[in-house]
């Protein structure tokens, strides 16, 4: 499903804007989301085999559900942590950005006072079957001395004509800011499974964090990569050189979506 923003003032989620049509109808200055930019960006494995593979396999399978349903199991099936139902890898996703999101806010953000160690020990909240998961980011603030800025951070660019959400930002050691998006992977094998879509989505973020916040360096940017199986976190930290390379697919990137669905 494709998103996009209201970027007439604050860049604002349009929840019930789904399609490039409805985009025209909001407001001229409703751009589609980073990740819905990358989408037009075929795999000539996952888009036209997998996916169309596994579609097929799974309405066999499931012939009461709708196509949609269908797509959301295509890309797999995680156990839930509690009820241990059967659930779309998407939903178990969402679920452990959730709960990452309300660790750092509780833990750091909404307590106003930025990296406080004695919350680590006296903050009491209730518990997250999807904490496991969550965390080892958690650990990694800790130990690595990082000072929390913000999560779910809503970027957007007139330039660009897109904007996204960025799952989280903070200053490191030497106080220069960076970003981080948590990617639920299976098959980790001891490290980071990373793809250049990953790098392209945060190399755009920081770019676009750069411009809005006036900074002489580019934000460094670290794809998070969850463990699904094994609960370990494993981090890549893209180069400067493949940073600069996402940011010029990403630009011509949109260049296409814009003139293939945007226009008139």
């Amino acid at each position: 499903m494709a998103h996009f923003y209201d970027c007439t003032s604050e860049p604002k989620f349009e929840k019930d804007v789904t399609t490039p049509a409805q985009a025209r109808k909001n407001n001229y200055k409703t751009y589609p989301s980073v990740t819905t930019v990358l989408g037009i960006i075929k795999d000539d494995f996952l888009d036209s085999i997998y996916k169309p593979r596994m579609m097929v396999d799974l309405a066999r399978k499931h012939p009461d559900l709708v196509w949609q349903d269908i797509e959301t199991l295509v890309y797999g099936t995680r156990e839930h942590p509690v009820t241990g139902d059967t659930i779309g890898s998407s939903e178990f996703g969402t679920s452990v950005h959730k709960c990452i999101e309300d660790m750092v806010n509780d833990k750091w953000l909404n307590l106003g006072s930025g990296y406080d160690e004695p919350s680590r020990a006296s903050f009491v909240r209730q518990p997250n079957p999807y904490e496991p998961w969550a965390e080892p980011f958690i650990e990694w603030i800790y130990e690595s001395g990082t000072k929390p800025m913000a999560c779910e951070h809503i970027i957007g660019s007139h330039t660009i004509k897109t904007a996204g959400s960025i799952d989280f930002m903070g200053y490191d050691e030497d106080d220069k800011l960076f970003l981080a998006d948590y990617k639920c992977r299976t098959n980790c094998k001891g490290k980071a499974k990373t793809y250049p879509k990953d790098c392209e989505q945060l190399a755009i973020e920081s770019f676009m964090v750069m411009k809005e916040y006036k900074l002489d360096y580019l934000p460094r940017c670290i794809t998070v990569c969850v463990d699904c199986d094994t609960t370990k976190h494993y981090h890549r930290e893209w180069t400067p050189e493949e940073m600069k390379k996402g940011i010029e697919n990403f630009k011509y990137a949109c260049k296409l979506y814009w003139n293939k669905r945007m226009k008139k």
